[in-house]
């Protein structure tokens, strides 16, 4: 894992601890990398501050809430971590999780292979609901001020409730999803394998951009909307 100025894009250091291949993530302060079943913790300067091991083969990325860190390994239990590596919490759910956890709303969701949906308390670990809505592979959950989206790679997306994991809507996407969901004020967008669909968040009328094109990358931007295809970038602007 290489460290790279934001400005220069020049390597400043490399690790060589371990072999990464997950996304890591960062604070202001220190940076978290998974390899295997292992967390490591690096400050900014790229040395290594502390690891630790769980009785999993594999973790999965971390996130980074409350001056906590979060993380769930394959040995089927989700982890908080404080800032110095000492465990708070762990807790012990049904199947294995290969998702990052996400953290919205006060809680933190984890998403697990056998499709059920959980949302814990970030400071105990306590599971205050779980929900399974569908029987198919999810992707990572994306949040709007009122729900948070689910889309599975059977190309329905959820609309679910942060309190009681109340389904407030079912769409159908016209194609597989390629991409996770990108959530704005108005409109949330998903890259398919034709295209880039629009939807209006209120009236769930859809558009689509890009069309017959496969979509591999979204990414927000200030005032605008960047979209990758397999042979371009394309920058698209609000009307």
């Amino acid at each position: 894992m290489a460290i790279l100025d934001f400005y220069s894009g020049k390597t400043q250091k490399t690790l060589k601890q371990d072999n990464f291949i997950l996304p890591a993530a960062a604070n202001k302060t220190q940076i978290y990398a998974p390899s295997s079943g292992t967390l490591y913790c690096f400050n900014q300067s790229g040395d290594m501050k502390w690891n630790y091991k769980t009785y999993g083969a594999y973790i999965t990325s971390p996130a980074i809430g409350y001056d906590f860190v979060y993380f769930a390994s394959y040995d089927r239990c989700i982890y908080c971590l404080d800032e110095k590596g000492i465990l708070c919490w762990k807790t012990k759910i049904s199947d294995i999780i290969q998702i990052p956890p996400a953290i919205w709303d006060g809680k933190v969701f984890t998403i697990s292979c056998d499709s059920w949906v959980s949302a814990l308390n970030p400071l105990v670990g306590e599971i205050i609901w779980r929900k399974k809505i569908a029987d198919e592979e999810f992707m990572m959950p994306a949040f709007h001020q009122d729900f948070m989206l689910l889309a599975n790679y059977r190309g329905e997306v959820t609309a679910l409730s942060f309190q009681r994991a109340e389904v407030i809507w079912v769409i159908d996407l016209p194609d597989a999803p390629t991409t996770l969901p990108i959530v704005c004020p108005n409109t949330f967008f998903i890259g398919t394998e034709s295209g880039l669909m629009a939807y209006d968040i209120k009236t769930l009328d859809a558009k689509t951009h890009l069309e017959g094109k496969k979509i591999t990358a979204i990414v927000p931007g200030a005032m605008s909307l960047f979209a990758a295809t397999q042979r371009e970038l394309i920058k698209l602007s609000p009307e």
